[in-house]
């Protein structure tokens, strides 16, 4: 089962998921919270204990005295990290993913930005050292729960639906991203689990670079119309937006939701749920706020690009307007 490792996946829900047919269902607020969290795991953190040791630990301690004493840093929280990596099922040996002729995987140390055992396992890594870390439960994808699916009416899904089709489920709490795993005459049964839950996972990781992070990005808020000035988002808060998404070499329009008869787009700000050009630029923005983000790649969807719509290092235009802030 492949399943990209770059921020659309390992991050989290990383700014509205494209292509995806949207399902307007009305599904208990209770489960669907539930759901929520167990969908979330990019914010969970696994403790250093709980990381698998490296068999040999007295190499990576001479490699990483040998590392500083030329000037190397490990890696730490905050310094942005460049790794290579194979992603395999414990179990089979399967290679679920890699970045081979993808290019290195870059981010945050400690910023909550891949998956929790991920973003911990490479802290104390130096430059060209290679470790093995497991991604079972918590630290990926989390395990498995039949209670994360549900059965709802067929007339309520879009036509055409099929076993293994994703769709896009509208819950009291913004968007979420099930797959149908049954189809009767009336019904449907729908799984909100993570694909790959339940997995056991190995990750192989060569950290190829290590650097302080840059500063936080300028990103320029052209304002349309302007907002009550006075209440802006923080980190943590959950937002309600219209957004319009271009490409800026084009002007091709790759996604947008208010093409979808008007359901705005929900998720927390500040904690890595969408684009960093999105947590960066809506910041700030105030309430009633619609504005132009001119996001450049490396703050978009990189070098890889996504859904086939998004090329790689597409510079990308967003008219987004902040509806609500909670």
């Amino acid at each position: 089962m492949a399943s990209s490792i770059a921020m659309a996946s390992l991050t989290r829900r990383l700014g509205p998921r494209l292509g995806s047919p949207v399902a307007r269902l009305s599904l208990p607020a209770g489960r669907l919270l539930r759901f929520e969290a167990r969908r979330s795991l990019a914010f969970l953190r696994l403790p250093t204990a709980d990381r698998e040791p490296l068999s040999q630990p007295w190499q990576a301690a001479t490699k990483r005295a040998a590392a500083t004493a030329a000037g190397g840093l490990p890696a730490s929280e905050g310094m942005m990290v460049q790794v290579e990596f194979k992603l395999t099922r414990s179990d089979t040996g399967e290679l679920v993913d890699s970045s081979e002729g993808k290019g290195p995987l870059g981010f945050v140390c400690g910023g909550q930005q891949v998956l929790p055992g991920l973003d911990n396992g490479v802290k104390g890594m130096v430059v060209g050292e290679t470790r093995d870390i497991k991604l079972d439960c918590e630290a990926g994808f989390g395990e498995r729960d039949e209670e994360q699916t549900t059965t709802v009416p067929l007339e309520k899904l879009p036509k055409g639906v099929e076993v293994g089709s994703e769709l896009e489920v509208q819950s009291p709490n913004g968007p979420m991203m099930a797959i149908v795993k049954g189809i009767s005459e009336t019904t449907a049964t729908l799984d909100f689990n993570h694909p790959m839950a339940g997995m056991p996972l190995t990750m192989k990781v060569t950290l190829v670079s290590c650097s302080e992070a840059p500063s936080e990005p300028e990103i320029v808020v052209e304002t349309l119309k302007e907002g009550d000035g006075v209440t802006f988002p923080k980190k943590g808060d959950r937002l309600t937006m219209h957004y319009t998404g271009t490409l800026a070499s084009t002007g091709v329009k790759f996604d947008s939701s208010r093409d979808r008869e008007a359901e705005p787009f929900a998720f927390q700000i500040g904690v890595g749920q969408v684009i960093q050009g999105w947590d960066f630029g809506v910041m700030k923005m105030s309430l009633g706020e619609r504005a132009i983000l001119r996001v450049p790649a490396d703050l978009g969807y990189g070098s890889r690009g996504a859904g086939g719509v998004i090329p790689p290092d597409a510079d990308l235009v967003f008219d987004v307007e902040l509806l609500k802030i909670n």
